[in-house]
């Protein structure tokens, strides 16, 4: 499959991007030093660095060596992100600004913040940790739990041309539990989104994270999730990709303590000409680690999908089990998908080690079974796609979440062309 080549169709805004007006943005609004110091090192990364090309196996069916970020004017307000959830005591789900404002959470945040993701990593990470404006913070304190989920919300601005850099942060101590779920929402403007979550999960705790993502059709997003693992620490990632012009995810997985699980889930229904792009990486580091990765996408219209996921079992990880399993259902004739699993397993001492991926049209006996029940095609393409979402959302255990995908889906394909 040849790859996407994504260009910039909005004007240039360089200067904003520059080491200058980055540090004086952040000196107006108050910003500690050492905030300003790390946005001043990712505007000099974001100036040094080069866009990601298809030579590098990542980016090898996206090309974006076209599209110009800084041609995007960074959206300065902070009214898009909302953040609500019951806080238990001592613990924290709010904005960064305000964390950094309180003396015990803000060093906290001064800690952790930037801490998975390194500015200078890539050109959408540095941009991220240079321009990211408001941003998400949640604490969970040793031995407490979130009673409802966190709820994150993005609600894009309408003007064309316009950038927004979402950054969340989640800290959880030993024996906690939380839920996040980032909700995402734009109109039909062209927008661009690079966000970044890092997630630092201690002994014995239980995060999860679902990304839901509805936004419009002009909107391309490049998201990076990055969770460090204690000992029996589990964190579980689910994303649904319905909305969007282009999808790029990349979900890693450090797996350093021992007996730590990870479980990435990913669900992308896809119309027109949407393009989707998953990346993931479990790297087993602890021994009796384990890990496991499910994407599956539903391909409507011209759409793409493409999926390229590591697992890496170090040479420390004795006792590792790991999963890895791509599904693609193409449910038109220019829909397409390439699916790349891959195992780098460094020790013969693992229980064990699996991948396999799929791609090719609906089973027709499981149409004519529900069309000789009185539905028409569409109505039964319909009700199998729901079915095959079902298990990304186990065991997520967000309420209305389920029923939300189920619509979202008969929606979809109530007019998508099959």
């Amino acid at each position: 499959m040849a790859e996407t080549t994504i260009t910039t169709t909005a004007g240039t805004h360089a200067a904003q991007y520059g080491e200058d007006a980055v540090v004086a943005a952040a000196t107006t609004r108050g910003e500690p030093d050492w905030l300003r110091d790390q946005r001043a090192e990712a505007a000099r990364a974001f100036g040094a660095l080069p866009m990601p090309t298809p030579q590098l196996r990542p980016w090898k069916y996206t090309d974006v060596t076209a599209l110009a970020i800084d041609g995007y004017a960074p959206v300065t307000d902070a009214g898009w992100m909302r953040v609500q959830g019951g806080t238990p005591a001592r613990g924290f789900a709010g904005t960064i600004a305000d964390a950094i404002a309180d003396a015990d959470h803000g060093e906290r945040v001064r800690t952790h913040l930037g801490s998975m993701v390194r500015a200078t990593e890539g050109k959408f990470i540095a941009a991220n940790a240079a321009l990211w404006r408001t941003g998400a913070f949640v604490y969970v304190p040793r031995g407490q739990a979130f009673a409802t989920p966190v709820t994150v919300t993005l609600e894009a601005p309408a003007e064309a041309g316009r950038a927004l850099f979402p950054r969340v942060l989640i800290v959880a101590e030993p024996a906690s539990e939380v839920t996040v779920v980032l909700r995402n929402h734009s109109g039909d403007a062209d927008l661009l989104v690079s966000a970044v979550v890092e997630i630092i999960a201690g002994d014995d705790t239980n995060v999860r994270l679902v990304l839901d993502g509805r936004w419009g059709d002009a909107t391309r997003e490049f998201t990076t999730v990055r969770s460090r693992l204690g000992r029996a620490a589990h964190v579980q990632t689910a994303s649904l990709a319905i909305g969007g012009a282009l999808v790029k995810q990349t979900v890693e997985g450090l797996l350093e303590g021992e007996g730590s699980t990870s479980s990435i889930r990913g669900a992308a229904l896809g119309g027109r000409e949407q393009h989707f792009d998953f990346v993931t990486l479990q790297d087993h580091i602890g021994p009796k680690t384990e890990s496991d990765v499910e994407i599956k996408a539903a391909l409507a219209g011209a759409s793409k999908s493409i999926y390229y996921g590591i697992t890496r079992v170090e040479e420390t990880a004795a006792g590792a089990a790991a999963n890895q399993v791509n599904r693609n259902l193409l449910l038109s004739g220019h829909a397409k998908a390439d699916s790349d699993p891959v195992l780098e397993i460094l020790t013969s001492d693992v229980i064990r080690c699996g991948h396999g991926a799929t791609v090719g049209p609906v089973d027709e006996e499981a149409l004519f079974y529900l069309q000789s029940r009185g539905l028409d095609r569409r109505e039964a393409l319909q009700l199998l796609v729901a079915g095959f979402f079902r298990s990304v959302l186990k065991d997520v255990n967000v309420p209305g979440l389920e029923d939300e995908l189920e619509a979202a889906v008969m929606a979809k394909l109530a007019t998508a062309e099959l």
